[in-house]
Parts: structure tokens; sequence; C-alpha cells
């Protein structure tokens, strides 16, 4: 394969990354709003989305590989910067670079962003889990339950129960 049809190739799919990562930061921002709204269908239609783009963006980086090795390059950063370096023509090194790096940052925007929605479902499942543990008898971590006397007591039963069946 010419140098100038793999760099072609490459502009490609480096444009479709970058259009592929700016759809999952819109996903991404919607799961966040799900979360915050506690909407499980909007959560797990986000969720199956994002899956899908994540796949999409997975094939992507495969085919990339791909072309790597059919240019005879090392397949890793080193081969992919000396690609970057020997691409010339229809897409100059500067515009493909250019690319490359708008597509590096809309892929980590979009990680901190799953990494924040990442952080948000685990407060929302420690809380969850702490006032579950204090309906049913148990004791929330860090946390004490007090009778009527301001004393700590607990239960028989394993704590003091807020509600009974």
């Amino acid at each position: 394969m010419a140098l100038t049809t793999v760099c072609d190739t490459l502009a490609g799919l480096l444009q479709a990354e970058q259009e592929c990562a700016a759809r999952l930061y819109t996903v991404l921002e919607t799961e966040h709003e799900a979360i915050a709204r506690r909407d499980t269908d909007a959560l797990q239609q986000a969720v199956a989305d994002k899956q899908t783009l994540l796949a999409q963006l997975e094939a992507s980086h495969g085919r990339r590989l791909q072309l790597l090795q059919t240019a005879g390059l090392q397949v890793g950063p080193e081969g992919f910067d000396a690609l970057l370096a020997e691409c010339s023509g229809g897409y100059g090194q500067a515009e493909l670079a250019a690319l490359w790096t708008r597509t590096k940052a809309a892929l980590e925007s979009c990680q901190r962003q799953n990494q924040i929605n990442g952080m948000v479902l685990e407060s929302s499942r420690r809380i969850t889990h702490r006032a579950l543990s204090i309906l049913l008898g148990g004791q929330a971590e860090g946390s004490e339950l007090y009778n009527q006397s301001g004393k700590a007591t607990t239960s028989p039963f394993g704590g003091n129960r807020v509600i009974k069946a």
C-alpha cells in the first residue's frame, strides 16, 4: 500500500475516532445526568450506547494497528509516531499530527468523564448501602446509634432496627 494511501486511511480513521469520541462524551454526560436523577431507564440506555461506541473505538484502534503492520512499521506508539512523521501529501504531517492531538484530547475527556461517573456511582452505592444497613438493624460504617438516654445501644439482633416486618 502506498504511503499516501496509508496516510489518507489513517486520517479517515482518526477523524472517525474523533467524531465517535465526541458522541461518547455526549453519552457520558447523559449517563451523568441519569445517575444524578436516579433514572434507571436512561442510565441503562446510556450504558448500552456507551458500550456500542466503545466497541467502535476499539475496532478503529485495531484498524490503526493493522495499518501500521501494512506500512511495515512497529506496532505501538513508536511505530505510530514514525507513521505520523512519514506522512505527507493530501494530509500534511502537521495536519495529521493536529488531528491525532485532537483525537487524543477527545478520548482523554471521555476518560475523565467516565471516571467522574464512576465516582458518583460509587458514592451513591455507599450511601444506599449505609441506609439499607441502618434500616435492616445494622449500623453504618463510622456511625453509632443512641437510645433515649444518649447511650450507644445494640439489640440482640445485631443493631437497632428502624423498621420491622
